[in-house]
């Protein structure tokens, strides 16, 4: 599933048996009365659009998932039958498929569910399907193709009319699009952070559930404050903005101000942050970050010398206000080129202990600001050329 939304109808879809051995499954399919079966359906809700924002040119073939090589979807019943269906080479890039299952029947007085992406166990125990928003990649600037794979659906079955059954799926996580102004260079990681442990990262669903609510609701096994998304080969090649795609777990983040780092090649850490908002399932949601600035932190000598910090604007309507929260740090000039200032610090000699400061970039805007820490080492202490100068560039969010 390689877009935003998708309608499935499927015309006669198989259903598992009743004495079928383990491990060699029949289709069962279904949530209720026993008889054949000639159609069966399954529609996705879509995605709800963000409601928040109106500068998105995204249009509604954005929010669609359309079918792809490899999907699968997986139906289980509470007696625990479980099956594949893989979707035909016909349906890739559609948002229907059908499948001819005519002669079966099903099975009296069983719950039944659907869900995709397929697990592939058979012995699946359909109370604690695996859940994992780990291990997401992104190929390329705003590129969305990787969603699918983390993209979990789930639905109840239900046979309203005799020979019909019928799964509404609904979205269990939702993609969200962090669109961060940055430097040029190659980027190899993109790493969210919260005060509170609020990101499942790992978890499971309960498909026999007796209501959508419980259906969709994720008990989690590994909750953190962060989430992380592989974007090695992602080549930005002029300062603008990289577009950061991530399937994510309800959460409610409001209130919470989400930090965001930007890794490089070389190691340089970009800091960029946005305001948290609440999170549900089914929703897509679009950040702006109004700023980024690099590098997170800076190690020098205990000389006299200078730090530069640069800062990328998402555009020229963006202030800044610049302050160092420390004496001994003292902004000199700066130079701005296009979108990209570059801000020069002087550094007093240290004669004592070693010491940190920090320099905050508040956006006037949304009074959130980017903080950048300098270690100066105590007297005597000599790092890099000219005793000052030299570059921590390994860091996360402050």
């Amino acid at each position: 599933m390689n877009r935003l939304y998708f309608a499935i109808g499927l015309s006669a879809f198989s259903v598992f048996l009743a004495g079928c051995q383990k491990n060699q499954p029949v289709v069962e399919t279904g949530r209720r009365d026993s008889g054949s079966i000639e159609k069966v359906s399954l529609i996705l809700s879509p995605f709800e659009e963000d409601d928040m924002q109106s500068r998105t040119s995204y249009d509604f073939a954005n929010r669609q998932f359309l079918w792809s090589e490899g999907d699968a979807v997986g139906i289980v019943n509470e007696q625990g039958g479980h099956l594949k269906f893989l979707i035909k080479e016909d349906y890739y890039g559609s948002t229907k498929a059908s499948f001819d299952g005519r002669g079966y029947a099903l099975l009296p007085g069983v719950n039944y569910a659907g869900y995709s992406p397929f697990y592939p166990d058979y012995d699946l125990d359909p109370t604690h399907l695996p859940i994992s928003y780990k291990g997401q990649v992104q190929q390329g600037n705003d590129d969305q193709s990787h969603l699918g794979s983390h993209s979990y659906i789930a639905a109840i079955g239900s046979a309203p009319e005799t020979g019909s059954l019928n799964f509404k799926f609904k979205n269990i996580g939702s993609p969200h699009r962090y669109n961060v102004p940055v430097t040029p260079g190659d980027y190899t990681v993109f790493r969210l952070y919260v005060q509170e442990p609020k990101y499942i990262l790992e978890g499971t669903i309960n498909l026999m559930s007796p209501d959508e609510a419980s259906l969709i609701a994720i008990a989690p096994v590994e909750l953190s404050n962060e989430i992380s998304l592989d974007l090695t080969g992602t080549t930005v090649s002029e300062a603008g903005i990289l577009s950061c795609w991530m399937m994510v777990p309800p959460a409610d983040l409001s209130g919470d101000i989400i930090r965001m780092t930007l890794t490089k090649e070389d190691g340089t850490v970009l800091l960029a942050v946005a305001p948290g908002r609440d999170c549900p399932a089914n929703y897509r949601r679009f950040f702006y970050p109004q700023s980024s600035v690099s590098p997170a932190s800076r190690d020098v000598g205990s000389g006299a010398g200078r730090v530069e910090v640069q800062v990328v604007r998402a555009s020229a309507e963006v202030d800044l206000t610049v302050e160092s929260q420390v004496e001994w740090l003292s902004l000199s000039s700066s130079s701005t080129s296009g979108l990209v200032t570059t801000y020069t610090f002087d550094v007093a000699e240290n004669t004592g202990s070693e010491r940190e400061g920090t320099i905050s970039f508040t956006e006037t805007s949304t009074g959130l600001a980017n903080t950048v820490k300098v270690t100066q080492k105590k007297a005597g202490t000599i790092i890099g050329i000219g005793g000052w100068d030299s570059e921590n560039r390994s860091g996360r969010a402050n």
